[in-house]
């Protein structure tokens, strides 16, 4: 999905009455190698020619950037791991790992971090008389920081990367992100045209090509475009797939990420349920499918590692969140899986929070419950419906079967 952003008349007025609307450009800084530490976290530059600039940005966790725009350069922005909330001057979307948003010149965007490591790409395209990346190239509207409104360098602290972070699209062609592979391919004029289909995304970061239409560098090309010629003498392709984009899509990270996903969409008919699935069973799979088959969309709590210690014991979870998440998203009858660290374990506050978000129209959980005790913590809930357990099918007793087994 691609999210193409149209300039307001106020964003223009806003930056045609700036200071720096008309500044000379600053020198030319080497940002290659060299990691730039934020008060959201960090960035760092891998790729660079006269057209293109390719940043590298990791935001901690509810952390976001400044509220800010450009007046020399384009801007793409997609995740490579976690979800992002992307705020506009009037309006926020909510991009996954794999979608992209395009920000022309003089349109403010920033950049909000739900997950605990998101990694966001951020292509810059240079226009007008700029050919390369200036970083004072900037005006910011809203900072959680205080920063200066158009002074990069005075906001960040400079450090050398480290041989194992070292990250330049110059020198290799091949990275991992998460579940996100980019690969940069280079083809000469002569060459024989490669296959694009295994690849989500694929952007020009060098050279001109003949597809449906003629692309330059910045241009985003269809999976299905077929590339017919190479205008340039060489071509050069930022090419990025996600074997997981899907499923990782389902994840909601926090309470904010949850607020933000029902002020963006609207839905019908929603199941809610919680729980640890810590080894997935007979049992849970039946019952989250009839979960499903109460509601157009059903949402899932998953309880944290720390909260499943204080529940059942030092020795558990079995499996950490990462392997229980991606379990649960794998399974299409489950719809969002909301990542949530109980508080307290006796009244549940967290949960009812999460509750009072989304108001289901039906709850679930299984005959260990009973309707009278979930009232009790919960009151807002409408119709609460009690599964019968399948009799011995549980996390504990397959564990108590494996350690029985170890004795014999």
């Amino acid at each position: 999905m691609i999210h193409y952003i149209k300039q307001t008349y106020e964003e223009l007025n806003i930056c045609k009455n700036s200071s720096n609307y008309n500044r000379k450009n600053s020198d030319k800084i080497d940002y290659l190698n060299k990691k730039f530490i934020k008060p959201w976290g960090y960035e760092y530059l891998c790729f660079q020619n006269e057209k293109i600039g390719i940043w590298i940005l990791h935001i901690n966790k509810n952390d976001q950037t400044s509220l800010h725009c450009h007046f020399k350069k384009d801007t793409i922005l997609l995740p490579l791991c976690g979800s992002f909330r992307i705020d506009l001057y009037d309006s926020f979307k909510i991009l996954n790992e794999c979608e992209m948003i395009y920000c022309p010149y003089n349109t403010f965007h920033g950049i909000k971090s739900y997950s605990d490591k998101g990694i966001i790409l951020e292509i810059e395209v240079y226009s007008k008389d700029i050919t390369y990346s200036d970083k004072n190239d900037l005006l910011r509207l809203k900072d959680n920081y205080n920063r200066d409104k158009n002074n990069y360098e005075s906001s960040v602290k400079e450090i050398e990367l480290d041989v194992n972070d070292s990250i330049n699209f110059h020198n290799n062609s091949e990275f991992i992100f998460g579940d996100s592979t980019i690969k940069l391919i280079s083809i000469n004029k002569n060459d024989e045209i490669p296959n694009f289909n295994n690849s989500l995304i694929n952007i020009i970061i060098d050279g001109t090509i003949v597809a449906n239409n003629v692309y330059s560098e910045g241009a985003i090309i269809d999976a299905n475009d077929k590339i017919i010629n190479i205008l340039s003498d060489t071509a050069l392709i930022l090419s990025i797939s996600n074997n997981y984009y899907v499923e990782n899509s389902k994840i909601i990270y926090s309470k904010i990420h949850l607020q933000d996903l029902f002020t963006f969409k609207t839905f019908n008919t929603i199941g809610l349920t919680s729980g640890c699935f810590d080894i997935i069973h007979i049992g849970h799979i039946d019952n989250l499918k009839i979960c499903k088959s109460y509601c157009d969309t059903f949402f899932l709590c998953l309880s944290s590692d720390k909260q499943i210690k204080e529940l059942k014991g030092k020795n558990r979870p079995i499996n950490t969140i990462f392997c229980r998440t991606k379990l649960l998203t794998i399974m299409p009858f489950v719809d969002y899986i909301i990542l949530y660290d109980e508080i307290d374990n006796n009244n549940e506050k967290e949960l009812d929070d999460i509750m009072n978000i989304i108001n289901p129209n039906y709850w679930f959980k299984g005959s260990d419950y009973n309707v009278k005790d979930i009232i009790k913590k919960h009151p807002c809930l409408k119709n609460i419906i009690i599964h019968n357990n399948i009799p011995k099918n549980s996390t504990t007793n397959i564990i108590k079967n494996i350690q029985n087994l170890e004795k014999e």
